[in-house]
Formats: C-alpha cells, sequence, structure tokens
C-alpha cells in the first residue's frame, strides 16, 4: 500500500507586502503553489491513500480565496477517485465549540474525508483503517482518543495526528505554538503500520514507524535553509519512506556579524559581502550583534536596500550594545519564571491570562531543567 503524507500547507499565509503578477500577495501564492505541486505529484502517481496531517489553513476563517484555492485542489483529488483524509490542526481548529469549522464545506465532496469534530474517527479504504485524531479541545482529550485508537490485526493501521511530541530534541527549540497541543513519545504506539504526523515544519522520523512530514513552505527563520516537502509510503512486509521536495521558496540566514570592533563603514561592507551570492526572489536576513546605537545609525541603509533589492524580502536582526551593558549591570538577574512573572505584569491580555501564564511558565520550567 502507498501512501502520500503531507501536512502544514498555511494555504492563505501571507507575508512582507509584495505582490505577485496576478496582484495576490506573493507569499500567499506561494502556499498556493507548493500544495499545488503536490496534488500534481498524486494526481501522476496515483497513491492509494492521501493524508494531510493538519493546517491546511493558516487561519480558523481563512479568505474565499484560500477556500476556493482548497476546494478547487481537493476536487481534482476527488475526480481522481483518491481517498483522501484531511484533519484539522491548531490553526484551523476554533477554541469554542459551538464555532463552525471551514471543513465541513469539504464533506459532500466524494472520496474526501475531512475530520475535524474533536475526536478520534476510524475510516476504513480497502484493507486499511485510518484512525484520525484531529485538534482537541484539550489536551487530556487529545490523549484520551489516542487511547482509544485500537489497531485491528490483519489490517493496515494508520494513525493521524497533529502534536507535538515530548521529549524530542529536534521539536524542543520551536515550541510555543499558539493552542498547540503535545504528548509523550509514548503515545506514538508501534502496533501502528504507520503514524502521520503534523505540526512540526521539519521533516522528521521520530520514531520506526513515526514521520512529520514537515510544510510545504519556509514560514520562519527557525526553518531557513531547509528542505520542504512530503513523505510517499510504501507499507508492505517492511516500512519504507521517501521524501519527495517541493520547490519552495528558499529562505536563508546570512549569519551574524559581531560589530563589537568595527566601524559603521565596517559593518556596511560586511552586509553588503553578505550579499554578494545569488539572493534573487530569496527570502533572506542577516544579523548584527553587539552593535553601538549609534553605529547603527551612521549606516547607510539605502544603499543596502538597493543592493538587497533582488530579493523577495531582506531584514536586519540585531541587538543593540548598550541594552548588553544595560543587562549585565543589573544587581540581579531573576530565575526565568520570576522574570516571566514580572514581564507578564506589565502586558495587557484581555483574554485567556492564566492559561498563557501557565502554559509560559510550564515550558520555562522545562527549559530550565
Amino acid at each position: 500500500m502507498r501512501i502520500l503524507h503531507v501536512a502544514d500547507t498555511h494555504l492563505g499565509y501571507s507575508a512582507y507586502h509584495k505582490l505577485a503578477d496576478n496582484g495576490i500577495n506573493q507569499r500567499e501564492m506561494d502556499t498556493y503553489n507548493a500544495f499545488k505541486e503536490v496534488i500534481d505529484y498524486a494526481l501522476q502517481h496515483r497513491p492509494d491513500i492521501f493524508i494531510h496531517a493538519g493546517d491546511l489553513f493558516d487561519t480558523i476563517r481563512p479568505s474565499n480565496r484560500a477556500i476556493y484555492f482548497a476546494l478547487q485542489q481537493l476536487l481534482r483529488l476527488s475526480k481522481a477517485k483518491i481517498p483522501t483524509i484531511i484533519i484539522s490542526g491548531n490553526h484551523e481548529t476554533p477554541k469554542l465549540r459551538e464555532t463552525g469549522s471551514v471543513f465541513r464545506l469539504f464533506e459532500h465532496l466524494d472520496n474526501i474525508y475531512p475530520v475535524y469534530r474533536g475526536k478520534l474517527e476510524v475510516i476504513e479504504i480497502g484493507d486499511a483503517k485510518i484512525h484520525a485524531v484531529p485538534h482537541c479541545h484539550s489536551t487530556d482529550e487529545l490523549k484520551k482518543n489516542i487511547e482509544e485508537a485500537t489497531p485491528e490485526e490483519g489490517r493496515v493501521n494508520i494513525m493521524v495526528l497533529h502534536v507535538g511530541v515530548m521529549g524530542i530534541k529536534d521539536f524542543s527549540y520551536t515550541r510555543g505554538d499558539f493552542n498547540e497541543q503535545v504528548v509523550p513519545a509514548g503515545y506514538l504506539s508501534p502496533a501502528f503500520d504507520y503514524i502521520a504526523l503534523g505540526h512540526y515544519h521539519r521533516a522528521t522520523e521520530v520514531t520506526a514507524n513515526s514521520f512529520y512530514s514537515g510544510s510545504t513552505e519556509h514560514f520562519s527563520f527557525k526553518e531557513a535553509g531547509e528542505t520542504k516537502g512530503f513523505y510517499v509510503v510504501e507499507i508492505g512486509d517492511s516500512l519504507k519512506t521517501n521524501f519527495v521536495p517541493v520547490n519552495a521558496r528558499e529562505m536563508l540566514d546570512m549569519g551574524t556579524i559581531d560589530c563589537s570592533s568595527l566601524t559603521a563603514e565596517e559593518v556596511e561592507k560586511a552586509i553588503i559581502e553578505k550579499l554578494g551570492g545569488e539572493i534573487e526572489d530569496k527570502i533572506i536576513r542577516v544579523r548584527l550583534a553587539r552593535i553601538e546605537r549609534g553605529k547603527y545609525k551612521q549606516i547607510s541603509w539605502e544603499r543596502i536596500k538597493r543592493v538587497a533589492s533582488p530579493a523577495l524580502h531582506f531584514e536586519i536582526d540585531y541587538d543593540l550594545k548598550e541594552m548588553e551593558q544595560e543587562l549585565m549591570g543589573r544587581s540581579r538577574i531573576g530565575s526565568l519564571e520570576e522574570e516571566w512573572k514580572e514581564f507578564i505584569k506589565q502586558v495587557p491580555i484581555e483574554h485567556d491570562r492564566e492559561e498563557i501564564e501557565k502554559l509560559a511558565l510550564k515550558y520555562l520550567s522545562e527549559v530550565s531543567s
């Protein structure tokens, strides 16, 4: 049995105010182009099952354009009679149960199985049983649904989840996405033939039978330099996975310049040198470390912008030397938890303050341990 496993397409995402030739935000078009490439591959190679492991859309209420595009592509799979399972992820699941889901629009499509009601649904396709658990209304509900998924002997058993996994080194540095749900690695049962994971944006083998396919586009500089794509999975006497790249727009972190001993002119020259490679249509960033405020203001930013103009987007990330000295001059710096509590007191939060505080303290405690 051959499965195509994709996730985190985030249709409708937009950034940087650059427009494509059709007048649509270029980054939004990038998400559409990447997803269409996946569908094109599916129609050419005809997997037995097409699985999308969550975050089809970037928001709970996607634009009409994003919805129309998704329907167009799913109709292509429907007409080709390729069974397609799509679960909702944290980006498209409302926090309130009574809020409707955009996934209801897909229910009338033949061969398309949207799973979004916050509970386990088992879908039988030929010899396969797909145990699909969408984003749930709480982590406790998520765990309960996973525990209720029972593989059937003599069948091909596949689980689909949109979760973070505790204890996975690769995942730890990206945690903190709002409304995300995280489970221990022990919930990824080896009894399943394959577990298709969504949420983490880097293609990753988590256990021998569970994989993140990663996202199909770059959405953060944490993902700079990563290859984006999806998995084609062969389930037989043994499990075989093949990662298939897509033509995602390149995102490059050009590195850090230590400005502590450089003049403004030398900093400017160093930035321009980093921009000397092939940057056309790419998303790029340069970081400046320990730069003085006065020195930063002396740099000819107009000249740098002209040099960087072939890029789709160019940004400078910097930390000021004065801020570093101020921090070092404190008589006492408290623990991460203490510093967080002092900070959050000054931040106006209208909703979910208690939940946000608890979640942050939980993550800080794990980082400190």
